[in-house]
């Protein structure tokens, strides 16, 4: 019986952004020698940003090991390689199986940061925002100008040390969630193609596909992505 709990990253509190630079895609890879997949490019909606951070006591008080995040990236990564991406939520849920029916992003690439290399870094692509509500709710609040909080999903146990929680080496990440409210300090991911992001959906149809959620859903689902600042 797996005795493993989910480890999820979504606590209460605030954090702030981390800003950055836009720049075009075949830019950004040319300076950080990033390839994305195929299908990828300006035209996409992408947003980019740290996603974890290692050795470092965050505000869940847990602390990941490098080397478990290492281990886990390069399984992920392996992952991508062979299906195009992972998929992930909007907003944490309380399983460990990801849900199509909430999944507004899609995680390209993983690596890194080459000045902090404590930091796991990210690409992500939303879903076209005009057929997937979600995807239409993330894009609404990158069309405010705000980012998007991203939180890591997994399998794992931790061991307690002090008043710290040390993420043990049974740990499974299985993919990252838009949030809120990520525990992961400034683990916040924006846009960054080159065409301005109304450029790339019609706005109306976002609106009108978001109305086929319950007007219930809607409200939980913009009440949770509301920016804390």
């Amino acid at each position: 019986m797996d005795k493993r709990q989910l480890l999820i990253e979504h606590p209460i509190g605030s954090a702030s952004p981390v800003k950055m630079q836009d720049k075009s895609v075949k830019q950004f890879v040319s300076e950080s020698s990033i390839h994305l997949p195929e299908g990828v490019n300006d035209s996409s909606i992408l947003i980019k940003g740290p996603v974890q951070r290692a050795n470092v006591e965050n505000k869940n008080r847990r602390i990941y090991p490098r080397t478990i995040l290492e281990r886990e990236m390069k399984k992920l990564n392996g992952i991508i390689d062979t299906n195009g991406g992972i998929l992930g939520e909007l907003d944490h849920p309380d399983v460990a199986v990801v849900g199509l029916k909430s999944v507004p992003v899609v995680i390209r690439k993983l690596w890194w940061d080459e000045q902090n290399r404590d930091t796991m870094m990210a690409i992500a692509e939303l879903l076209d925002p005009t057929i997937n509500p979600y995807a239409g709710i993330a894009y609404s609040v990158l069309k405010a100008g705000l980012p998007l909080g991203i939180s890591s999903r997994g399998l794992g146990s931790v061991m307690p040390q002090n008043d710290i929680s040390i993420v043990q080496e049974d740990f499974e990440m299985l993919t990252f969630d838009l949030v809120s409210d990520p525990s992961t300090h400034g683990a916040f991911m924006r846009h960054f193609n080159a065409n301005k992001i109304s450029e790339h959906v019609d706005r109306n149809e976002v609106n009108n596909n978001i109305k086929d959620l319950s007007e219930d859903k809607v409200k939980n689902l913009l009440k949770s992505l509301s920016m804390p600042w």
